[in-house]
């Protein structure tokens, strides 16, 4: 009912890594290239991705493995890190291409060993991407340290990205021997005022918009409410766009903005 209300193709505020939905902002833009380049050209050992809840890390992380399909690189995702060691080597010896891995974890790390050696000489470049990695245990931790051992004199053989919120970089900090691998640190920061209207306007059109619904100040008003951050930003306009329709609202105001921003408090 509310898509059909303003005319809208699909959902536009969905809180889901839609990559079709993908706004690329300048500090966007700037944190996928890093990441990208880190991955694929620096070839550093270790990614670290951080920002607070909703901010937008997952998002970035499925354009990077979205970007990366298809070429040289082999992505394998861990979207929760709440498993052992064990489980970790084995989802990526799976992910890597060895389809009955060993058991026992010294048998399973000898057959990722030469696996990861014999993609790199085919010019293959796998890259372990971790999620939520702030979850992950002091073990876990260090098992992702001893996979970014396998190496040659002149390159990686596995490149590792771990996404988390802002507590993660001081969990690194406090292990030189993971500190001391990272190669790239990025943190990705709330939205300013301006990002948010592209934002907004952006999702309306992948949506299938065709007129003005949200006014200048309804969007101002989300930017504010929001504090910037993406996930805030969704919630509010889909609560906005589904009382805007059960209004009959022509557009939605920033009155209507601080009504529903107010119920969510």
């Amino acid at each position: 009912m509310t898509e059909a209300h303003w005319q809208l193709a699909r959902r536009p505020f969905a809180n889901t890594p839609d990559p079709a939905f993908i706004y690329r902002s300048p500090a966007f833009a700037e944190g996928f290239a890093r990441l990208v380049y880190d991955a694929t050209e620096l070839r550093g050992g270790l990614s670290l991705v951080t920002g607070e809840i909703g901010c937008g890390k997952t998002m970035l992380a499925g354009a990077l493995t979205e970007r990366l399909a298809g070429g040289a690189c082999d992505v394998v995702t861990v979207p929760y890190p709440r498993v052992t060691p064990t489980q970790l080597l084995a989802l990526l010896a799976q992910g890597v291409g060895i389809e009955r891995p060993p058991r026992g974890k010294l048998a399973m790390t000898e057959a990722l060993r030469a696996q990861l050696g014999e993609l790199h000489r085919n010019g293959r470049r796998p890259v372990l991407v971790v999620d939520e990695a702030q979850l992950a245990s002091p073990s876990l931790l260090e098992e992702i340290r001893l996979l970014t051992n396998h190496e040659d004199r002149q390159d990686k053989h596995l490149h590792v990205v771990l996404l988390g919120q802002p507590e993660l970089r001081d969990r690194v900090r406090k292990r030189p021997q993971i500190d001391q691998r990272v190669s790239l640190r990025f943190h990705v920061e709330p939205m300013d005022a301006s990002e948010v209207r592209g934002y907004v306007e952006h999702r309306l059109r992948v949506a299938g918009a065709t007129r003005e619904i949200f006014t200048a100040d309804a969007i101002e008003a989300l930017a504010s409410r929001s504090g910037g951050v993406p996930r805030r930003v969704n919630t509010l306009a889909t609560q906005a766009l589904f009382v805007g329709g059960m209004r009959r609202l022509g557009v939605i105001d920033a009155a209507l903005v601080a009504d529903v921003a107010d119920d969510q408090e």
